[in-house]
């Protein structure tokens, strides 16, 4: 019996050193989740603000045909970007995010397209790797000094792969920031890039040419979005990780509490069986 409460106290002391691990990684992830919170939603607006100029630019276009706009005539490679994390513990993130490609990557095969990906994150990586995804890029470290630099990078090699023939269609996936408590997986397709119907037309001058003008606006209009969706991305795993750390925690502290009363228990049994032992000696000397 005191060899079991050993067991026990040992057990209760490991999960005490767990539980002050996730609550470490709590605070941590919940001080940069509000740091992510605060530039998602200020950049939104700019984004969305940007999304709407440039589909009123679209819907002015008139006559000459753009490759960018009007698709290419066969899709055969389609690329898609996928956002995870570089981390886990942050619950069923990136879980999600991969079942959410493999969905994608199965319905182009049945219609024998190719498909490549862009990875932004370590688990994206890996995953392709271990399912031998043909990866044409890789990101990681996605720290908000450097992310709208990355995100014009991306930006730029994708409009020349797609120019290129390289890409036939280009697909993004990430999470979108909700709610402390909420993200929801997207998927949008980057390019060709869809003319919005229904907006009125106006019609603009394009200085110094019109080619000129848009081959300079897309990887710009491109490079907000992708930024937008990397800031969307982190702060959806760092509130996805608060709250895997918090149920940890939660689950840490009910198990310390069985734990605890099943030692209290082997403890009063103990006592109970010295005492025991104790009043049948002293019947004995009697």
């Amino acid at each position: 019996m005191a060899a079991n409460m050993k067991e026990i106290k040992e057990r209760i002391d490991s999960v005490k050193n767990t539980s002050q691990i996730t609550n470490a990684m709590n605070i941590v992830s919940s001080t940069k989740f509000k740091k992510f919170q605060v530039l998602t939603l200020k950049s939104r607006s700019y984004a969305e603000t940007l999304d709407i100029a440039f589909d009123n630019l679209v819907a002015g276009l008139k006559g000459n045909k753009f490759v960018i706009f009007d698709g290419k005539s066969q899709v055969k490679k389609v690329g898609i970007i996928v956002m995870t994390s570089d981390r886990g513990l942050c619950g069923s993130f990136n879980s999600n995010t991969h079942r959410k490609l493999e969905e994608m990557r199965r319905n182009f095969q049945k219609e024998n397209k190719e498909i490549s990906v862009i990875t932004i994150g370590k688990k994206a990586k890996d995953y392709c790797k271990t399912r031998n995804i043909d990866v044409d890029s890789e990101y990681t470290q996605m720290i908000p000094e450097t992310m709208f630099e990355k995100a014009k990078k991306i930006s730029e090699d994708v409009v020349q792969f797609y120019l290129d023939d390289y890409y036939d269609e280009v697909y993004l996936i990430y999470s979108k920031f909700v709610s402390a408590v909420e993200y929801n997986i997207q998927t949008e397709k980057l390019l060709p890039i869809e003319k919005k119907e229904g907006l009125p037309t106006k019609e603009y001058m394009f200085d110094p040419s019109e080619d000129e003008v848009l081959n300079a606006f897309i990887p710009q209009v491109l490079n907000i979005k992708l930024y937008q969706a990397l800031l969307e991305n982190s702060a959806s795993e760092h509130s996805a990780r608060m709250s895997a750390m918090k149920q940890a925690n939660d689950n840490a502290a009910d198990m310390i509490k069985k734990l605890e009363v099943q030692y209290n228990r082997e403890r009063q049994g103990l006592i109970t069986q010295e005492l025991t032992e104790i009043i049948g000696g002293s019947s004995g000397v009697q």
